[in-house]
């Protein structure tokens, strides 16, 4: 699950962000607990790399 903020950046101007620093922090702390406890399933480094190229490539990234 991916929070979304709206924040004022430097000129002033609303800006959507996911999440902040301490938010995404904190919930991939929680995934993480999941992932220990079993209730998640864990995702090896190539797999976790070939989905973030996937999301890139449909975001135009």
């Amino acid at each position: 699950m991916i929070a979304v903020s709206k924040e004022r950046n430097i000129s002033g101007e609303s800006e959507l962000r996911y999440c902040t620093p301490a938010e995404s922090l904190k919930q991939a702390l929680k995934e993480m607990k999941l992932m220990r406890e079993g209730k998640l399933p864990k995702k090896p480094w190539d797999e976790f790399y070939k989905e973030i190229k996937e999301w890139k490539e449909e975001e135009g990234l």
